[in-house]
This record gives C-alpha cells, sequence and structure tokens, in this order.
C-alpha cells in the first residue's frame, strides 16, 4: 500500500488537482469570513472544469500526458500567483519598465511559446518534478488544514451583533414603515458651498417644504463605505481595525455587522420585516445588487489572479483604445444598472401592503462617481465614466443636479404611495472624496443627513450629529428608548 502510494507520487499529475484546492483552500482561509463557503465550492469546480479543458487540449497536441500536465500546471501557477508577483515587484521596483503591462505581456507570449517548444523537444519523463511538486502541494495544503483548525477552535470569527439588554418594549408607541435611503458619497451643504461654490439651498429648501429636517454640520464618522455603514448600523464604533479597505480583516469584520447588525435586531424586536434593497447582503437576505466597487462573491480569492488583475488595469483602456463599447458597457455600467434595479424594486414595495411594519434599506451608488448624467439628465460618454474624471467638479456638478431631482422623486413616490405615514431617512454614508487638494480631505465627513418623521418631532436631531447616533436619536425619538448618545467624532481611514 505504502510503495503504491509513493509510486502514484512520484509519477501520477496529482497537482493537476492540488493546486486549484490549494489556491482556493488558502484564499478562503485568508479571507476567513469575506468568501461564503458554497461560493468557495462553486470557484473550485470552476477552476477543476478549466483544468480539465486544458488538459485535454494540450494532451491532443503532445500525445503525453506527462508534458501535457506540465504545461497546464505552468499556465494555472501563472495565473493563480501573478498578482503576488506583481505587487513584489512592483514594490521592490517601483516605476522600473518591468512592471509594466507593455514589457509584461510580450515577455510573457515570448515564454509561452518557448515553453511549447521546450516541451515538445524535452524526451525525459518529468519524474522528480512531478513528485516535488505533489510533495510540495501536499504539504501547503496540511499546513493550511492547521489553520482551518485554529479558526474553528480559537472561536475565531465575525463579531455578531445582539439586541442589548436595556431595550425597553413600547406597546404604546406607532411603528410606520421605516425607509434608509443611503446616497453614496452625497456631500453636505458647508463643503458644496466652500470647494465647489455652489448653492445646494433649492434641493434642501425642495426637502423641507415636504416636511424633512436636515441636520446642520452633519458628519460621517468613516470616510469609507463598509465602515460608514457598518458603525452607524451598529450604533457604536468600530474596535480592533486597522483602518484600510484592503484589509480583509477589516472588511470581513464590517460586512458581518452589516449583515446582521444591532439596528435590525431592534427592529426585529418591535415585530419589523426586514427588506434589504442594498449593495450589501444581510442576513436571510443576499444583495440583488451585482458586484461593483464592493468584493465580488469571490473576488477576495480572484483579484489576484492574471485575467482579474488583466480585466481590472488593463481591460477598460484596451477597450477605450479600440472602441469596444460592450465591454465598455460592463466595466462601467455597474453602479447604473444596481441604481435602476434597487430603486425600481423600492418604488415597487411601498404600494404593496404589508401586515407588519417594514424597514427598507436601500443604497444608491450616487452621485458617487461614475457621474452618469449630465444636469440635464442626459447620458455622458462612456470614455468619461473613468477615475481621473472624477475630479471634474463641472461633471460632478452636473451629475448632482441630476440626482436632486431624483432623489425628491423618489421620496415623493414613496409618501404617496406608502399606505401609512413613513420614516424616512435620506442621508449619505460620507461626503465628497475626490479632491484635486489634500488639504481638502477633512472634509470627506461632511454629509448629507435629512429626516423625515410622520409626527415632525425632531428635538432629539441635533446639529452637528454624525451618522453613529442617527438610529439612537431615531429609537429614542419614535420608539420610546432611552439609549445614551455617543461622542460624535471622525476616523479618517485610507483607501
Amino acid at each position: 500500500m505504502k510503495n503504491r502510494f509513493l509510486h502514484i507520487l512520484r509519477n501520477q499529475p496529482l497537482f493537476l488537482a492540488l493546486l486549484p484546492v490549494f489556491f482556493v483552500g488558502h484564499g478562503y482561509l485568508e479571507n476567513y469570513g469575506l468568501v461564503p463557503p458554497g461560493v468557495a465550492l462553486i470557484l473550485l469546480g470552476t477552476y477543476f472544469a478549466a483544468t480539465l479543458v486544458l488538459i485535454l487540449l494540450a494532451w491532443a497536441g503532445y500525445r503525453s500526458l506527462n508534458k501535457a500536465a506540465m504545461l497546464v500546471f505552468c499556465m494555472m501557477a501563472f495565473h493563480f500567483f501573478y498578482g503576488a508577483a506583481h505587487d513584489l515587484l512592483k514594490k521592490l521596483f517601483p516605476g522600473f519598465f518591468f512592471t509594466r503591462y507593455s514589457f509584461i505581456l510580450p515577455l510573457v507570449l515570448v515564454l509561452f511559446i518557448l515553453l511549447l517548444i521546450y516541451l515538445k523537444r524535452r524526451k525525459q519523463p518529468f519524474t522528480r518534478s512531478v513528485c516535488f511538486i505533489n510533495i510540495l502541494l501536499c504539504l501547503l495544503i496540511l499546513y493550511d488544514t492547521g489553520g482551518y483548525i485554529l479558526k474553528i477552535t480559537s472561536g475565531n470569527t465575525p463579531v455578531q451583533t445582539t439586541v442589548p439588554e436595556n431595550f425597553k418594549a413600547c406597546p404604546d408607541c406607532k411603528h410606520p414603515d421605516v425607509f434608509l435611503i443611503i446616497a453614496d458619497g452625497y456631500p453636505g451643504y458647508t463643503i458644496l458651498k466652500d470647494y465647489f461654490r455652489y448653492d445646494n439651498s433649492s434641493f434642501e429648501t425642495g426637502l423641507k417644504n415636504r416636511g424633512f429636517h436636515i441636520i446642520d454640520s452633519s458628519h460621517s464618522n468613516y470616510n469609507l463605505t463598509p465602515f460608514s455603514m457598518a458603525s452607524m448600523l451598529n450604533m457604536d464604533y468600530l474596535q480592533g481595525i486597522e483602518g484600510r479597505y484592503s484589509n480583509k480583516g477589516d472588511m470581513a469584520l464590517c460586512f458581518s455587522l452589516i449583515k446582521k447588525s444591532r439596528t435590525a435586531d431592534y427592529f426585529k424586536q418591535m415585530g419589523y420585516e426586514m427588506v434589504n434593497y442594498s449593495i450589501f447582503d444581510m442576513e436571510l437576505q443576499p444583495s440583488m445588487a451585482i458586484g461593483t466597487f464592493l468584493p465580488r462573491k469571490s473576488e477576495p480569492i480572484t483579484n489576484q489572479t492574471f485575467l482579474s488583475r488583466l480585466e481590472n488595469e488593463v481591460g477598460y483602456h484596451l477597450a477605450t483604445t479600440f472602441k469596444i463599447k460592450f465591454v465598455l458597457d460592463y466595466l462601467k455600467n455597474h453602479d447604473l444598472k444596481n441604481n435602476i434595479k434597487l430603486s425600481g424594486a423600492l418604488r415597487k414595495i411601498t404600494a404593496r401592503k404589508s401586515s407588519r411594519p417594514r424597514f427598507v434599506y436601500t443604497h444608491l451608488i450616487l452621485p458617487h462617481y461614475p457621474y452618469y448624467f449630465d444636469s440635464t439628465g442626459k447620458a455622458r460618454a462612456a470614455e468619461l465614466l473613468t477615475y481621473e474624471n472624477a475630479r471634474d467638479t463641472a461633471s460632478f456638478l452636473g451629475y448632482l443636479k441630476y440626482v436632486n431631482r431624483e432623489l425628491i422623486g423618489l421620496v415623493d413616490h414613496i409618501r404617496a404611495t406608502n399606505s401609512t405615514p413613513p420614516v424616512i431617512l435620506l442621508m449619505s454614508d460620507h461626503g465628497f472624496r475626490e479632491f484635486n487638494d489634500p488639504s481638502w480631505d477633512k472634509y470627506q465627513f461632511n454629509n448629507l443627513n435629512s429626516i423625515y418623521l410622520p409626527d415632525h418631532n425632531y428635538s432629539g436631531f441635533y446639529k452637528g450629529m454624525t451618522n453613529i447616533n442617527q438610529f439612537r436619536v431615531l429609537f429614542n425619538t419614535q420608539f420610546g428608548q432611552q439609549l445614551p448618545l455617543l461622542k460624535d467624532s471622525t476616523s479618517f481611514l485610507i483607501d
């Protein structure tokens, strides 16, 4: 039995299966809590299928399983580990010509041709190489298995929230539908006036005429969306974070806190139905949105691969150069499609009667770039929907005027079609961030915060309030709670 196992280890290309298992397994462990197990299994199955197709094609060319296996292994290994190697090169040799795609892509093509020729001419089998790769991958998988055991036994899972002990039932309180509408990146009045030289009072007056109260000098607590929403929905500051969007542990914590938030627990205790029309997953309600600037379900694992990097870093430039319209639409219209899909779902549900009050969370990526429309609602050219254009103040202001009309129309629709007078929180997760001058970065927190309450009791909402106290004040004012308010502060995070 032992001899047979050693024979297989030395002569059979087990690495064709072991390599995808290691890559997906290691990525899942590294992103523990970010990638659902089912998504990881689907990704693994996809890589198995791709490996099978490649091995059949390579065998047809070489008529040798040994040679075909080595070719496919080199291709898959390059694909899996390209991102890590490229990042290391850029770190060690910043700005050097051999870190650019104009050098890398031709070099890869030449090396691939040389590899094809070398494998075609080689006569000896790859016995020692096969054995070494098989053993190495087995050891790496065993090492990661130990990491899984430590994760499980140490209880190192993302934090889950529970309803605080001081929750008070309020049988005499009214329970209107509550609509939370996040306009991503909508700046506050101060930064619009001081930086953009734009008076947004007509929009604010329109809201006030409809009974809204606008928080003077409102601020978000964090300047990045996942952090801001996690803290706001949990009514508390985030503990133990590094404070970087690229930190996978931070992302896992934020997504977990949004998925099972303290705010949702409060509403559930009061008998509310939860409705999720946001870009985030919530408990038992995955997001309807397709992947945008937030990690797609498998993206924390796949974003280091060659094809993923090629799509993200080169794809748009190639599509722009060669005017490939369908590629441009795919790369740049994610947010627009989500906005249409999510706002459309919100408009439909308001007219739908329910036996229970509802908490509806809608998150729209506007007026955050890309700036899809001008002030008249005319679509802007695809080549203008780039990050470089995000700093163009004229483009932003034109889009903002369009967004203002859309938001006013949305709140009018909710108030006109909802069966009972609702609570509406129209606000932003943070303010404008694409400043040309870093000295303005402190204004990234200045945001929109407007509230509509059926009884117009806005006494608890105060000047300078930050997002973290939004639901504390709402629960105290509308639902008879006595939650203490937290000190208002901001934390500047690095994207």
